[in-house]
C-alpha cells in the first residue's frame, strides 16, 4: 500500500514538541541554542508568498535537501524512510553519509537536523565561504519556548554535502546581497517548493536522473490516484509530467494563488544563447493534508 493512503503532513505535528534534546556536532563543533518567548503573530503580508530556486545554486540545493527532508521526517504516519534514504543518497557524499551514520549511532539523534524533533521553520543562507551555507532551524513555538539551532553545511561542487556541523555564528543579515531561502513546516508553498526543488535536482544529476529519488518524491507528495493518472499521461505524451517538459528548468518560482488549494509553479527554460521560455503550472492540493492531486499547464511564453 502506498504511503499516500495514510494521512500525511499535518502542519507542525512533530515540530512543536516540547523538551527538545539537541546534540553536539561532529568533531569539536559546538551547538548553541537561544530561547525566547514565542513572538506575537505578525500581520499577514499583502504580497503573496513565494519561494524561488536556481538550478545549480548552492543555497537552492541545500534548501531543497532540508525542505524535503523535514517533510519526510514530519509525516504523520511516521517518518518516510524511503524518502529520507533517497535524499541522503543523493545529497550526501558516501564518505560523509558513512561518518554521519556512525555519529547518529553514538548520539541517538538525527544527524542532519541534530535533534529528535522537526523544526517549525528553517532558513538556508549564504556565508562568507563559497562552499558553505548556514542552516537555521527553529523549534518550539506556541506554549513551548522557541529554540534555534544553527548548522554550517559544507558542499563540494560536483560531489555533494561533505560536512554538517553546529555553529554559534549567526548568518549574515538578510539583504539584496545575501541570498537565502526560508520554509515553514506544513506550509503549502513550502511543500510544493520542496517537491519541485528536490525533483529538479534529481532529474539534473550529472550522472543521469536519480530515479530512486524521483520515485521517492512522487510517492511522498502525489496522491496514488494522481500518480497513476500522471504515469498514463507521460506514457502518452513522452515528457515528464511533473515538469511538463523533457528538460529541467534553469530557475523556478512557487507562489500562492487566489485559491488556497492551488499553488502556481513558474519554470524558466533556456537562457544564455537560447531564448528564455517560461511555463506556468497550477498544482492542485488535497484540502486536508496537502497531497498533490493535479498538475496542469496554464500558459507558456
Amino acid at each position: 500500500m502506498s504511503r499516500n493512503t495514510h494521512p500525511r503532513r499535518r502542519p507542525g505535528r512533530r515540530a512543536a514538541a516540547a523538551g527538545l534534546l539537541l546534540a553536539v556536532g561532529l568533531g569539536m563543533s559546538t551547538q548553541v541554542t537561544a530561547q525566547a518567548a514565542a513572538p506575537a503573530t505578525a500581520k499577514a503580508s499583502a504580497a503573496l508568498r513565494s519561494v524561488s530556486g536556481f538550478n545549480g545554486d548552492l543555497v537552492t540545493q541545500v534548501a531543497d535537501f532540508y525542505g524535503a527532508y523535514v517533510d519526510a521526517k514530519d509525516d504523520p504516519a511516521g517518518p518516510d524512510t524511503a524518502q529520507v534514504k533517497a535524499l541522503r543518497a543523493h545529497y550526501l557524499t558516501p564518505a560523509f553519509a558513512e561518518r554521519l551514520a556512525a555519529w547518529e549511532k553514538k548520539n541517538k539523534v538525527d544527524g542532519v537536523l541534530r535533534t529528535r524533533h522537526v523544526p517549525v521553520d528553517w532558513t538556508v543562507s549564504e556565508s562568507d565561504n563559497g562552499l558553505e551555507v548556514v542552516v537555521t532551524l527553529t523549534f518550539g513555538g506556541g506554549e513551548s519556548p522557541t529554540t534555534t539551532t544553527r548548522l554550517v553545511v559544507k558542499h563540494e561542487p560536483g560531489s555533494g554535502i561533505t560536512d554538517i556541523r553546529t555553529t554559534r555564528i549567526a548568518p549574515a543579515r538578510a539583504s539584496a546581497a545575501v541570498r537565502s531561502v526560508s520554509g515553514r513546516t506544513g506550509d503549502s508553498v513550502t511543500q510544493v517548493a520542496d517537491f519541485y526543488g528536490a525533483y529538479v535536482d534529481a532529474k539534473d544529476d550529472p550522472m543521469g536522473p536519480d530515479t530512486a529519488l524521483v520515485k521517492a518524491l512522487r510517492a511522498h507528495y502525489l496522491t496514488p490516484a494522481f500518480a497513476e493518472r500522471l504515469a498514463a499521461w507521460e506514457k502518452k505524451n513522452k515528457v515528464d509530467g511533473v515538469l511538463r517538459a523533457r528538460h529541467v528548468p534553469v530557475d523556478w518560482t512557487v507562489s500562492e494563488s487566489g485559491n488556497s488549494r492551488e499553488i502556481v509553479v513558474t519554470h524558466a527554460f533556456g537562457g544564455g544563447e537560447s531564448p528564455t521560455v517560461r511555463t506556468n503550472l497550477v498544482v492542485e492540493l488535497e484540502p486536508v493534508f496537502g497531497d498533490v492531486t493535479d498538475i496542469r499547464t496554464t500558459s507558456a511564453r
